[in-house]
């Protein structure tokens, strides 16, 4: 028989199964067989030479370390008794034709479908009878035979023989590596079984994977781990000067079987047959597809933790430091495995280290936002750039990126340089861009090789003060260990200092335990305070030590009308939205009317969005009975999808009025606490208060012109 290549049996088997039959009766081509399945295949057809061999179509029919299913190759068909060459087909058929093969749990259809296909393999020769009892033989022709199934890679008979040294050199598997991984391995087991039985993790990493409290997909340790490895292994094998080597690709594979698949290949393998395994180029693009395996997605807020590090520590599980020293490990073993250790993978394997030993945790009342690898400074100047209005900021901060730009110069050139307190103050209403300014520039620092992370940590006093005596410093140090190598960003900060000189307010213990730290951490932590004007100037001249610590100032002005405009536009194209001439124009005079009567609580750019929610809720009650829908009916706001001008002005003024108020019942005011506390004492000491005077109303509202006003 001619020869048939791999392209041309792939082509025959789409002729002559569809995709659905196919996923129906387990019959797998080569894109479809698992890298897990890979190994245990091995063991399951024992003459498969995965070295000399390419695995093309699988009916998968495993029992115990038995295969009742076959395997074809592009050179013979495997089954758990043995195997046959593609010449020796004739083997497989009866007398009369009828497929020997028993074949369990399929179809009639499907069996003679399979025998059309052995047929049209052995038929391929054109020279061949059409009669398969008179096929040829010519088993010199075949690639592989039982009685050479071996490949020549330099690896003694006796496998115990091969020395750590030669394995390494020849970048294989030896016994000392074999059971270095099944040592692991088997502690790795016992981790995963102790945390399985502990109802509290269980309910936790159910938590992660599911939105309900019932256990609908019963996750388990092993799966937590498995992740966890893959994503180490990836790190580990990151490096730009080194490739990647077949003992790296083992140790993920033979955990991932451990964990996943159950089973122990340092028991069920042997060391010359693993060889052959990873010496088939078709082993790396397994373990390429093996890469972006995923037993399940977690709702995290930090995707690049490791996961069963992260779930111990906010549970303060005694397993806590086993699960963290498991991976590390295997990082070990993985940086290890060709003999050598560069600088480069130093720093990966002690950035491993602090990734599963000091997970970071979700903290209430913090947020934190983590720098995109991808950006580049000039990507950062650029969105910067793009923002809305802010026209003295961003000449304030693009003058810093110049500053710190030839700084870096000086310092490269050995020059003295002038080393400046980066720790800010943005004072100015809200809705004006405080915080993605301040995400911005913890992106420059980054680029700029000040910061190593470049990541963002919000707060406020809520996330800083606990309630009781003593808890404070310890919960404002967590905030500020998250925020190392980045940037604290603690908004109304001037809330710290509310209780005025009070030491027995919970705020100046924050107070003090942040001013004591930006001291520790001056290389590795910048500080940015935000809020109100006048408060913040209060604030910081509430402490010397605030005021010596922070030197730049950002003042953020409102958004004018146009401005405002713009912003609404922006919401609108975000959202596949666009105005009208005549409802830009009823917006424009709705922005013009709060700018004219704002006061220092007025929202912005919150106001924006909250009148661009409220224009597409207008523009769904009027389209509900509009027919036919066009794309571009559904896609314009017109003039009556704008609420009338005088009516929202009004509502937004008084919620601002209304925040004034709530904002000033809850500023401490220390001579009304003790006029209280006399009170208590000797109600007739108190002197009576006069009402304080109703905020005034606001300017009468002037439409444009008349036209305008009936909008």
């Amino acid at each position: 028989m001619a020869s048939i290549s791999q392209n041309q049996l792939e082509k025959l088997i789409t002729s002559i199964f569809t995709s659905e039959e196919l996923a129906q009766h387990k019959l797998q081509t080569q894109k479809e067989i698992s890298p897990l399945s890979i190994i245990r295949i091995s063991t399951q057809f024992p003459s498969l030479n995965l070295a000399k061999e390419n695995m093309v179509f699988l009916y998968d029919q495993p029992l115990g370390d038995r295969n009742k299913g076959f395997l074809l190759t592009d050179n013979n068909i495997h089954l758990f008794k043995g195997y046959l060459p593609f010449d020796d087909f004739e083997k497989l058929f009866d007398e009369n034709g009828e497929l020997r093969l028993p074949l369990p749990n399929l179809s009639d259809e499907i069996k003679a479908k399979i025998a059309q296909l052995f047929i049209a393999i052995a038929e391929y020769d054109p020279k061949k009878d059409m009669n398969i009892n008179r096929y040829g033989k010519d088993k010199n022709k075949n690639a592989a035979s039982a009685e050479d199934n071996s490949v020549p890679i330099a690896i003694s008979a006796d496998d115990k023989s091969l020395t750590p040294e030669q394995a390494i050199e020849q970048d294989l598997v030896d016994l000392a590596f074999m059971q270095l991984l099944h040592h692991e391995g088997q502690k790795n087991l016992g981790l995963c079984k102790d945390l399985d039985k502990d109802k509290v993790f269980k309910e936790a990493i159910q938590k992660m994977t599911n939105d309900t409290d019932v256990v609908i997909n019963n996750p388990s340790a092993k799966e937590l781990l498995t992740q966890d490895l893959i994503k180490i292994y990836q790190l580990c094998t990151s490096t730009e000067n080194d490739a990647i080597t077949r003992r790296e690709q083992f140790a993920l594979a033979y955990n991932f079987e451990l964990l996943v698949g159950n089973g122990d290949m340092s028991k069920s393998i042997k060391l010359s047959r693993i060889n052959d395994l990873i010496l088939n180029d078709n082993f790396s693009e397994k373990i390429e597809k093996l890469q972006t395996f995923k037993i399940f997605n977690v709702k995290s807020q930090f995707p690049d933790e490791f996961l069963l590090p992260t779930v111990l520590a906010r549970l303060d599980h005694e397993l806590f430091t086993v699960a963290s020293a498991a991976l590390h490990r295997f990082a070990e073993i993985l940086i290890k495995a060709d003999g050598k250790v560069t600088e480069e993978e130093e720093a990966i394997l002690k950035a491993i280290l602090e990734k599963a030993s000091k997970p970071k945790k979700v903290i209430p009342n913090v947020k934190q936002t983590e720098f995109d690898e991808d950006e580049s400074l000039d990507d950062v100047i650029a969105e910067l750039n793009q923002l809305i209005g802010l026209k003295e900021i961003k000449r304030n901060i693009n003058t810093l990126i110049n500053f710190l730009k030839i700084q870096k110069i000086r310092e490269e050139k050995g020059l003295k340089t002038a080393k400046k307190s980066l720790h800010s103050v943005f004072m100015g209403p809200p809705g004006t861009g405080k915080t993605t300014i301040a995400r911005l520039t913890a992106k420059i620092f980054k680029n700029l090789g000040i910061l190593k992370k470049g990541h963002l940590v919000e707060t406020d006093r809520a996330g800083l003060v606990a309630g009781y005596i003593g808890q404070t410093a310890n919960k404002t140090d967590e905030v500020i260990k998250t925020a190392l190598d980045g940037v604290l960003f603690i908004d109304e900060a001037y809330g710290l200092a509310r209780g005025g000189g009070d030491k027995k307010d919970f705020g100046s213990e924050a107070i003090e335990t942040l001013l004591k730290r930006m001291e520790d951490y001056r290389e590795r932590l910048v500080v940015i305070v935000a809020g109100y004007p006048d408060e913040m100037e209060t604030f910081i001249n509430s402490n010397p030590g605030l005021k010596s610590r922070f030197n730049r100032y950002f003042y953020f002005d409102h958004y004018n009308p146009e401005e405002l405009l713009g912003i609404f536009k922006l919401f609108a194209r975000k959202g596949d939205f666009h105005l009208s001439e005549d409802a830009e124009e009823k917006v424009l005079y709705i922005f013009e009317d709060l700018y004219k009567q704002r006061n220092p609580f007025f929202g912005n750019a919150r106001v924006a969005r909250n009148l661009f929610e409220r224009c597409i809720e207008l523009q769904a009650n009027r389209l509900i009975s509009v027919a036919p829908l066009t794309k571009e009916i559904l896609m314009t706001l017109e003039e009556p999808d704008i609420p009338p001008i005088k009516e929202t002005v009004k509502k937004i003024l008084v919620f601002d009025q209304q925040k004034a108020k709530e904002k000033k019942a809850q500023e401490f005011d220390p001579s009304s606490a003790m006029k209280a506390l006399k009170g208590m004492m000797n109600p007739d000491a108190v002197e009576e208060e006069e009402e304080p005077p109703a905020p005034a109303a606001p300017p009468s509202e002037t439409a444009p012109v008349a036209k305008e006003e009936e909008k």
